[in-house]
């Protein structure tokens, strides 16, 4: 039965793994600085001194619920900021640098403009 769920498992991870970049494509993969930070938008996406826009997911409940359920509360993505691509790493990742005060995380949903 161990080797049946092992077997199961890998397969899985597998599958998934050809596809986790298109999970993660257009988020900040790492944060490099305070300005800076690795972009999953790479080669044939976008190109040095392209400007890309930086949003945020922000939801809001109604009081009482949860998150998860649709008629708790409501969501919206909101402009955080700008920034430009300063170099292509490779076919999957960029460096951007955000404008003065452009706050961010690991995660942050990025969109070239």
């Amino acid at each position: 039965m161990r080797t049946k769920n092992l077997l199961i498992t890998l397969a899985f991870a597998i599958g998934f793994s050809g596809c986790a970049h298109s999970l993660m494509r257009g988020t900040v993969a790492m944060k490099i600085s305070d300005d800076e930070a690795h972009v999953c938008l790479g080669q044939g996406e976008v190109k040095t001194g392209d400007r890309v826009n930086i949003f945020k997911n922000v939801c809001t409940s109604k009081g009482g619920g949860n998150l998860i359920n649709e008629t708790a509360g409501t969501c919206e993505i909101k402009q955080l900021g700008m920034g430009t691509v300063k170099d292509i790493l490779n076919d999957h990742y960029s460096v951007v640098k955000f404008d003065p005060g452009v706050l961010f995380e690991e995660g942050t949903l990025v969109e070239r403009r």
